[in-house]
């Protein structure tokens, strides 16, 4: 037996079935908004986390070459000459981090990934490697 007393003829089936499709695609809608947004939020929270760590990691750098360049001195010259090399390149490393923001970093990123991809992706699955063997010990 159908059920005639919800809907008494098919138009006003039609209509509900409408209003409820109607409802759906806003609440839809809604909450797609909602995540963009709250997607965007957490996007410039890390960013402006980066940005932060970025000035402490320079300075972090430029102490450190400090440091090998003061250990360098008591040892013999072709110690001195690797750690003056390390040292500089934590350096440029520094000055680097200071000049240039997070997006300038990840644009840098991207165009030495397109110009070299075969080391890039050796890079990035030796990283990864590291980073789950680091993870996994601290789990255990």
């Amino acid at each position: 037996m159908e059920n005639s007393e919800s809907y008494p003829n098919a138009q006003d089936a039609s209509r509900a079935g409408s209003e409820a499709a109607s409802q759906a695609k806003e609440k839809i809608a809604e909450v797609g908004a909602q995540a963009r947004e709250k997607v965007s939020e957490l996007g410039r929270t890390a960013v402006e986390k980066l940005e932060q760590g970025r000035q402490s990691a320079a300075g972090s750098l430029h102490s450190t070459a400090a440091s090998i360049r003061t250990g360098a001195q008591s040892g013999t010259q072709g110690i001195t000459d690797v750690a003056n090399k390390a040292a500089d390149s934590m350096e440029q490393t520094a000055q680097y981090l200071r000049e240039h923001d997070v997006r300038g970093m990840l644009g840098d990123m991207k165009q030495v990934v397109r110009r070299n991809p075969g080391p890039s992706i050796i890079a990035a699955a030796a990283v990864g490697f590291l980073l789950g063997s680091a993870l996994r010990r601290e789990r255990d």
